[in-house]
This record gives structure tokens, sequence and C-alpha cells, in this order.
């Protein structure tokens, strides 16, 4: 049966610690001054994602709500469905995401995952 047209997708999420470093390790990293991206091309054509925030930046209330702002500012602006390419990435968030408008997580987002995709395409 497949899904009307106004459900969302969910990502798929990186589930563990050891898929995570080794998107550290073995990956390639783009900084913002509200986050920092890991990505990493997978052998499989799945795409997973894992968001970060550190108890420094906030209590619980704080973390989690960068954490859905990431996931939205995500689900908006990239396709997930795209099955000719299978990546897996991290993003780590940084203070100043807390107090950034969200157009401006957005705007940073994009341009990071046009750089991801353009480092792509040439590997």
């Amino acid at each position: 049966m497949p899904l009307p047209e106004n459900a969302v997708k969910k990502l798929q999420t990186l589930q563990n610690s050891q898929q995570f470093r080794k998107v550290y390790e073995q990956g390639q990293n783009i900084h913002t001054s509200l986050f920092s991206v890991f990505f990493l091309k997978a052998e499989a054509n799945e795409q997973r994602v894992g968001i970060t925030v550190t108890r420094k930046i906030g209590n619980a209330v704080v973390r989690n709500r960068c954490k859905r702002r990431l996931r939205e500012a995500l689900r908006k602006r990239f396709d997930m469905s795209d099955p000719a390419v299978g990546f897996d990435l991290v993003i780590n968030a940084k203070s100043a995401l807390v107090k950034a408008e969200f157009s401006s997580i957005e705007e940073a987002l994009a341009k990071v995952l046009n750089r991801f995709a353009d480092s792509a395409s040439k590997s």
C-alpha cells in the first residue's frame, strides 16, 4: 500500500557508537558556525543520519529542540528517497544553533548538502 503524498517519511538513523565512529574516522567533514557535518559514502544504497547534541549545549529540553529543528530542516531540504546514493551523515550541533533562526539552519544545511553532493559526484 503506497503512502499518501502528505505522509512524512521517517529518516533512517545510525544506531550505535560503532556506526558513528566509522563516519568520524573514515568520512569527510564540513564545519559551519551552527554545526559540523561528517559524511561517508556507504556501500549499501541506504541513507542514514545521526544527530548529536552534547550536554554543554544545554539541558534536555534545549538539546531535544536542537535535534528536532535539525531533523525538520533535513526532511524539508533533502530528498532521502533517492536510491542512487548511499551515505551515512552525522551532524554535531554547536552552541550557536540554540538561538539561530530556523531559516539560517536551513540555509547552512543547504550549503553543506550541496558541497556534499559535489564531492560525492566527484568520487
